[in-house]
């Protein structure tokens, strides 16, 4: 039995379930969406957000500078002799002073009891009964420190109890870095909103003005039937006609380039939400007019507050703050407790304790002035941020300013458009009426079309630039993503 190969059970489904699995395929997009998709997959993103990691363990290695630091030290040593402190002559001397004390007792003992002196012979006997006494009772004056092999171990503890402000210094500064981390993804964030923004509300530009081109080109191709009907019947001259096959040729010509054009739009878009090259997407959004309804006073402020840059221009200026304190540190005296504990004792010498406590301090009186230079330029550095702060904030204020002129601008000229629109409309059926009843030529007609399709097209650029200029004006504002709540407010707002 022959098994159905995929065409035959292709050729039984309705044609609506083959196209399902590419209606399926196709993804949907809108202007939060592809914000979020650009944030997940950005490489830049996953950048920072390392950094801010990076950042976060630094900050918690600072806080270990206030806890006390214990170390194990071990050793096992081998000497080429043994540690030993020999005193043999101070004995002998000592054997010696007291047999002579011993002798002359002896000889006064013997003068005090009526006999005779005692003779040489009688002094070197006893001489050498007391020396040979005194030998057997005093010990050997010799001491081993150490053997020629023996073990250490010991555990050393070292807690800072002030370094002239540097750990504060150090941990402000840790915390400042961290600070200027999370603001960098934070802008780095922004950045991406603002490029997938522009992107999206390019393509939808594209999308509207294809839209238009096709809208075009139908009734450019309806007027050059319309003209080929009316010289058929003599109405018209044969250049009318050919008039008009221009026309329909120029209008497939712009249709083409502009089909191109969005086309390396998507390509652009599909690269910056980490999409494959030939991944499906659609938008289904066109540019409308959405009034913002926050003033210029009100953005200004929002910038001098959440603009990333100058948050960032803040930490440094912190930071700066930190490295004059740790500088000045330098010059103040350095105090530590300190302990120690020997874990062998059996291998410590007489001359070595098993444990010992103490405090220490160190303070560097001269270093040839290089502490007084390094201070004098972290003051300078205070300074130089203090003077890049003022002029951000200067210039993040005209950048909000010119945004939002630009904003306005495109926003009055979209509106007056309204008008040429609605008369470049009423115009062209004025001109296909009159071009039937013979009163107007082919010209009139390709001319009233053009007219209508520069202004729709001038309408649609007049918005883009709107969003442009507003996604530019919340981004300078640190809050791009203003955007997208007023591109997701329903109805357009006149």
């Amino acid at each position: 039995m022959r098994k159905p190969n995929a065409r035959s059970l292709a050729g039984g489904l309705p044609s609506f379930l083959l196209l399902l699995p590419l209606c399926v395929s196709a993804q949907q997009l809108t202007l939060d969406g592809a914000v979020e998709q650009a944030l997940k997959k950005n490489e830049r993103v996953s950048q920072y957000r390392e950094r801010v990691r990076q950042k976060e363990f630094q900050n918690l290695e600072s806080w270990g500078n206030f806890l006390p630091s214990i170390n194990l030290a071990a050793s096992y040593n081998h000497m080429n002799d043994p540690l030993v402190i020999d005193l043999d002559p101070i004995r002998q001397a000592m054997i010696q002073l007291q047999t002579s004390d011993m002798v002359e007792l002896k000889n006064l003992g013997t003068i005090l009891a009526g006999s005779v002196p005692l003779s040489t012979a009688q002094r070197a006997v006893v001489a050498a009964g007391a020396a040979q006494q005194l030998n057997s009772a005093l010990p050997a004056f010799t001491e081993t420190l150490k053997q020629q092999d023996y073990k250490t171990a010991s555990l050393i503890a070292v807690q800072p109890l002030f370094l002239g402000g540097k750990l504060y210094a150090a941990k402000k500064f840790a915390s400042t870095e961290l600070a200027s981390a999370e603001i960098e993804l934070k802008k780095t964030r922004n950045e991406i909103t603002q490029e997938t923004a522009a992107q999206y509300f390019a393509v939808v530009l594209l999308q509207d003005v294809v839209r238009t081109r096709k809208n075009v080109l139908a009734g450019m191709e309806r007027h050059r039937d319309d003209a080929q009907r009316l010289h058929a019947e003599g109405l018209i001259a044969p250049h009318q006609v050919l008039r008009a096959e221009v026309a329909v040729a120029e209008a497939e010509r712009n249709l083409f380039d502009d089909q191109n054009r969005l086309e390396l739009g998507l390509m652009v878009l599909r690269t910056t939400l980490g999409l494959e090259e030939d991944a499906d997407i659609t938008i289904a959004d066109s540019l409308v007019f959405r009034m913002v309804t926050d003033g210029l006073p009100a953005i200004a402020s929002q910038a001098a507050v959440d603009q990333p840059l100058l948050r960032l221009i803040e930490q440094k200026k912190e930071a700066a703050s930190m490295k004059f304190a740790a500088e000045r540190a330098e010059f103040l005296p350095q105090i530590a407790a300190f302990g120690k504990y020997e874990m062998y004792p059996e291998y410590l010498s007489a001359l070595e304790p098993r444990w010992i406590v103490g405090v220490q301090l160190n303070w560097s009186l001269f270093s040839g002035l290089k502490r007084y230079a390094r201070l004098e330029s972290s003051v300078h550095l205070e300074r130089e941020v203090e003077f890049i702060q003022a002029d951000a904030k200067k210039k993040i204020n005209l950048l909000v300013n010119k945004n939002y002129r630009d904003m306005e601008n495109s926003a009055n000229r979209y509106r007056k458009l309204k008008a040429n629109l609605a008369l470049a409309d009423e115009n062209l059926k004025m001109t296909n009426g009159r071009f039937q009843s013979g009163l107007a030529t082919s010209l009139d007609v390709v001319d009233a079309e053009l007219i209508l399709e520069k202004n729709m097209i001038e309408s649609k650029n007049s918005l883009f630039d709107y969003y442009k200029a507003m996604t530019e004006l919340y981004t300078a504002a640190g809050n791009p993503e203003k955007v997208i709540s007023i591109w997701n407010a329903k109805g357009e707002n006149q």
